[in-house]
């Protein structure tokens, strides 16, 4: 049973959690306040960082991440793509070598304009690779390390960040759900990889205990099958636990690992696929990349008016 963690309501909560024996919350119920409103909402143009995240590997994270930035830069948003994981398979969706940009931008202290590659028109990526794991030892030892990404972010030019996170718990994890403003997290419908959003989920709510203020957080449900049994039945349950959470579900389509492997997008590869297109229902179609594109400029578009 999923346990119903956070609710709609204004973007600044903070969670009251019991633990158990082991120092795990079990439950927490939440309860939204209102300080520092002027310092919320008097950024209306500030850039808005948004993490992609579940603690679960396999879930299609990477590809939703990249495939979502994409689709901002073609709505003529300025858009960085960070990936935070040292696998570094961001860069090689893209169709670019991995490379040690994190690493160079957190450890080294050298200017992002130096580092980011211009992947696609308004698309910029900073990549990572196997120094990423050297970047995680050194924040370990720093002070305030739950904030160094988030330092480092300030005063970028950019409408929009997306962080592609790691599928671990981890010290740069952490960073990366703290300086985000909204979390979405993809997921595929079986039982793992729902744990692993109840997983962000909590750590989500672990972190607004020491003051971080989130906007909101998305599950968006990948590899659907509606032929398949558990995923409908976990469709349906994600549906009655998280409500308005739950984003429309992007389809199994084999022209997403097709893409990838041509480092290019579904936008520029297959633009009638049911990934983007979704699933067709009478006239109209439901789901797929196109309906979640929207749904993340209404995030976007909200935060700034």
């Amino acid at each position: 049973m999923l346990l119903p963690i956070i609710t709609r309501g204004d973007p600044c909560f903070t969670g009251l959690i019991r633990y158990n024996y082991q120092g795990r919350p079990l439950y927490f119920k939440v309860a939204f306040i209102y300080n520092n409103l002027l310092a919320i909402y008097g950024e209306s143009f500030r850039m808005r960082v948004i993490a992609f995240a579940n603690q679960k590997g396999g879930v299609g994270k990477t590809t939703c991440a990249v495939t979502l930035a994409d689709g901002l830069a073609r709505k003529k948003l300025r858009v960085l793509l960070i990936d935070l994981d040292p696998q570094g398979h961001a860069a090689l969706s893209l169709g670019f070598q991995k490379s040690a940009g994190l690493y160079h931008f957190l450890s080294l202290e050298e200017p992002l304009k130096n580092l980011v590659v211009h992947a696609r028109p308004n698309l910029d990526l900073l990549p990572g690779d196997k120094l990423t794991e050297k970047v995680k030892h050194q924040i370990a030892l720093m002070d305030f390390r739950k904030t160094i990404l988030s330092d480092h972010l300030t005063g970028l030019d950019y409408d929009a960040v997306i962080l592609d996170l790691a599928p671990s718990l981890d010290v740069l994890h952490i960073n990366g759900l703290s300086a985000s403003d909204w979390v979405v997290i993809p997921t595929r419908l079986d039982m793992l990889s729902i744990d692993g959003v109840k997983e962000v989920l909590l750590t989500m709510a672990e972190l607004s205990q020491s003051g971080k203020c989130y906007r909101g957080y998305s599950i968006l449900p990948t590899f659907f099958e509606r032929t398949t049994k558990e995923t409908l039945s976990q469709f349906r349950e994600l549906v009655q636990t998280f409500s308005g959470h739950v984003w429309p579900p992007i389809p199994q389509d084999a022209s997403v690992r097709a893409a990838s492997a041509q480092g290019k997008t579904l936008w520029e590869t297959s633009r009638n696929t049911s990934a983007l297109l979704g699933f067709k229902n009478g006239r109209q179609f439901q789901g797929g990349f196109n309906q979640v594109l929207e749904r993340l400029l209404e995030v976007i578009r909200d935060e700034k008016e």
